[in-house]
């Protein structure tokens, strides 16, 4: 009897196991990455992504009306005394210059100060100073950093902002194989990790 109730128990953990699995593979994911945009004629991008990012980004912009485009992030983590640009913001300006972009919408850098943590709250603070009057925008991120971002420059800006957003597929790995590399692996954990301590401590 009690070998038969210790088989039962083991057949319940591996189910209880694999859907558990499950659940992380197919719904982690999308929920990390939300797609929710409004509609706003102004764009605010995280400066810090990839060049084939923010190119992704200039192409939504280009197709749904947006007008004005905000380049957020901080000091660069290295290469700082190589170029003329000292932080993500100023460097994505430049970016979106080189595209022509800048002919197309009104492109506005809002460089945010070096911190030790917390560096989305600050830009998030950067861009409030930057535009005391924004109201309504689209906020742009890469893949599972969006859900962190998107609650950061939301309790930021105030219940009377309406802010929505776009999760652009990282370079590396994306919904359908983020578990089958390191770097997919690692942001994921790292990033929903991050995503519960904030939600449970009640921190940005």
């Amino acid at each position: 009897m009690k070998k038969h109730a210790f088989r039962h128990g083991c057949f319940l953990a591996l189910v209880f196991l694999i859907g558990g699995v499950g659940v992380v593979r197919f719904a982690a994911y999308p929920f990390m990455s939300p797609n929710a945009p409004i509609a706003a004629p102004v764009l605010v991008i995280e400066g810090w992504m990839e060049d084939e990012q923010i190119q992704e980004a200039v192409a939504w912009a280009e197709t749904n009306g947006v007008e004005t485009i905000y380049t957020t992030g901080g000091p660069l983590s290295q290469g700082s005394y190589l170029v003329e640009w000292k932080t993500f913001a100023e460097m994505t300006h430049a970016r979106l210059d080189k595209m022509g972009v800048t002919g197309a919408f009104k492109v506005v850098a809002a460089p945010a100060q070096k911190v030790q943590r917390d560096r989305t709250r600050e830009s998030a603070r950067a861009l409030k100073a930057a535009a005391p009057d924004l109201t309504a925008f689209n906020l742009v991120s890469s893949g599972p950093h969006t859900r962190r971002s998107w609650r950061t420059f939301r309790r930021e800006f105030g219940p009377a902002a309406e802010i929505g957003c776009l999760a652009l597929t990282p370079p590396d790995f994306g919904p359908g194989d983020w578990w089958r590399c390191s770097e997919g692996i690692k942001t994921m954990i790292s990033e929903t990790a991050a995503y519960l301590y904030e939600v449970t401590t009640g921190v940005f």
